[in-house]
């Protein structure tokens, strides 16, 4: 997707190509972005980077996932984490993984699955399986449709989801019961919509221009509707692992009895054994941490960090507290260092 929506957001993958950015339609914007790979391109080129390694329980059997970077490459990571929890593979005790090594991992268990398949050509199928998997180290042309949970626009990229068995979700879906979105949107991709939107602009029907500032509101929104988290509810099995695609950002999202959770992946918990997973109830940042059997827990109770969402005190609660100005400021500025450091927060713009 490309687009000048844009936020002051860090991409999740610096050296991904970044097309999808919210700031105003007023500019020009391609409809179509360029990917950084080449079909004919096979080299692995892998950043020299070390991801942490956290051990967590998840209905009472023990795993190790690994933990998102500032600049980690956030759909490799969501995919391995879901193969992790499928008991697909499994990483060996340590403390970090380097980029080199967990993409081995994925590139071997591609092959494995290769070569265990039964297709005729076996050998351009492993090729291909294998080109898709070099192509996402960098760039993912992500073109979603907003009328199901499962619309994304087929690339050769997304056909790894399908190889590994894995379902890519996202929730950025109008309600059918807003006839003017209905008739706006219908079943129009991302790029599509944006062309619309600019045509609406540039017109000097009022009409036109009504409908522009609605597909506006709708194209600068967070990219999660009520009505998304309800289609994915929906689109999931019970106790299903997918990933999901939001906010220049690819998450593992888990459905345990008839409720959505996110897998806390960020640096910011990996001292927390009891933050798990993050509840996705709203569309709004109230979420709710939890452990490996989705139960309640406390941020702070086994000792390690507490970074994380509503751990800075509101004025009301400082005075409780007895915290000075200064004190709470200084709070407040450190809070805000730490947020740049926990990869699931709101970010508005497009992964490659």
């Amino acid at each position: 997707m490309s687009s000048d929506f844009r936020n002051d957001e860090e991409p999740c993958q610096s050296d991904y190509h970044s097309a999808f950015h919210l700031t105003s339609l007023s500019d020009n914007i391609p409809a179509q972005s360029n990917s950084n790979s080449t079909g004919n391109d096979t080299q692995l080129s892998v950043p020299q980077e070390f991801f942490y390694v956290k051990d967590i329980k998840f209905k009472n059997n023990d795993y190790r996932i690994v933990l998102q970077s500032v600049n980690g490459p956030c759909p490799i990571i969501a995919i391995v984490n879901v193969l992790i929890l499928k008991n697909e593979i499994t990483i060996d005790k340590t403390t970090y993984i380097s980029a080199g090594d967990l993409c081995s991992l994925l590139a071997n268990y591609i092959l494995d699955k290769c070569n265990s398949s039964d297709k005729v050509h076996k050998e351009q199928y492993t090729i291909d399986s294998l080109d898709r998997f070099v192509q996402i180290q960098t760039g993912i042309d992500i073109n979603v449709k907003f009328n199901s949970a499962e619309g994304f626009e087929y690339t050769q990229e997304l056909a790894l989801f399908d190889f590994l068995s894995i379902r890519l979700v996202h929730g950025w879906l109008y309600d059918p019961q807003d006839k003017l979105l209905l008739q706006l949107v219908s079943d129009l991709s991302y790029n599509q919509l944006v062309e619309k939107a600019l045509t609406l602009q540039s017109s000097k029907n009022d009409e036109d221009v009504s409908n522009y500032v609605v597909l506006k509101d709708f194209l600068e929104t967070a990219q999660l509707t009520v009505h998304g988290i309800c289609e994915i509810i929906n689109a999931l099995h019970d106790e299903e692992v997918a990933v999901l695609f939001r906010n220049n950002h690819f998450s593992t999202i888990s459905k345990q009895d008839s409720r959505l959770f996110l897998l806390v992946t960020d640096i910011g918990w990996k001292d927390e054994t009891s933050v798990v997973w993050e509840t996705l109830d709203s569309t709004t940042n109230c979420t709710s941490f939890v452990d490996g059997s989705f139960m309640p827990s406390e941020p702070g109770s086994s000792g390690g960090s507490c970074v994380g969402k509503g751990l800075v005190a509101t004025k009301d609660e400082a005075h409780a507290l007895g915290l000075t100005e200064d004190e709470l400021k200084q709070q407040q500025q450190l809070w805000k260092e730490a947020k740049v450091h926990l990869s699931y927060r709101e970010r508005v713009s497009r992964v490659d």
